[in-house]
């Protein structure tokens, strides 16, 4: 079935309008009579994840002041849920530019709010293997996962980058000793809803999980053309009241290094050939 008949058959709801609103490599949205969006897994991590995404909404709903989705219909079997649109924008660079300066301010002390609220909210009793990304497991697994993939695959200077590079982190406290709390964990400038240059929702918690509260601050200090800038993350950081600003730039710093390291495992999780092997090239390029 296509998913006009699929929402029609499992959520009976009659179907006027639909358009795709974008997609992903985990998933596609839909807009839906102009109120509702319906997003739709792409493969088996991903159908997981809403599981997960749904789980998390749920037990945020009320303790953060933004809006955030509302899911009122949801299929195990096809994958798909649903929830009332929050109306606004996608915030863009672009927008973020044509911000006034105090704009830009209270969206800083915005967020900061929302990441504070966000952090100090109970870790939740689903708090186990499933729901805790253990950030230095992660890396030893990462490795582990790389020396089989590809180190048939790469030249020697390579494989002592890689080995190098897990070395420091491993060796680094600043990385491996960490603030654990409930994190969107994806936070980027296009999961932030404006409207008249306000933010007034966060969506897309399909990342969000229990983990290093500073992967929170990761893409907000990101400089790169998809995102608004450092300056601005660095903005977040003194109304959330942050105590050692240095901590999180050094880790949005290693995301941009170990980028090419999830393009090749995220590549090979999902089947996507094009994702791994751009990843690959970066690495043997080192």
């Amino acid at each position: 079935m296509d998913i006009k008949e699929i929402i029609e058959s499992e959520f009976d709801l009659s179907v006027h309008h639909i358009t795709v609103l974008g997609q992903g490599l985990d998933s596609i949205a839909y807009l839906v009579n102009n109120e509702y969006i319906f997003k739709r897994s792409k493969h088996d991590e991903a159908r997981n994840d809403m599981k997960k995404e749904i789980q998390i909404l749920d037990y945020i709903k009320n303790k953060v002041t933004l809006q955030i989705p509302e899911i009122e219909y949801y299929s195990e079997e096809y994958s798909i849920c649903g929830y009332k649109e929050i109306k606004g924008d996608k915030l863009t660079p672009e927008i973020y530019k044509n911000m006034s300066d105090d704009e830009k301010d209270k969206l800083a002390k915005d967020i900061a709010l929302f990441l504070r609220e966000m952090h100090s909210i109970p870790l939740p009793d689903f708090d186990g293997s499933e729901w805790t990304v253990n950030v230095t497991e992660d890396y030893k697994s990462d490795h582990d996962a790389l020396r089989k993939m590809i180190y048939d695959k790469i030249p020697d200077r390579s494989k002592e980058y890689l080995d190098n590079l897990y070395k420091r982190i491993l060796n680094d406290e600043r990385i491996t000793k960490y603030v654990k709390a409930l994190c969107h964990n994806d936070l980027g400038c296009n999961h932030m809803i404006i409207q008249n240059n306000n933010v007034v929702g966060i969506i897309d918690f399909g990342d969000a999980a229990v983990t290093d509260r500073d992967k929170d601050f990761i893409y907000l200090l990101e400089n790169s053309p998809e995102e608004i800038g450092r300056e601005f993350g660095l903005k977040v950081l003194e109304y959330y009241n942050y105590p050692n600003k240095d901590i999180p730039i050094l880790k949005a710093d290693l995301n941009d290094e170990y980028y090419p390291i999830e393009q090749v495992i995220g590549g090979y999780a999902i089947g996507s050939d094009n994702m791994y092997h751009e990843g690959l090239n970066k690495i043997i390029n080192i």
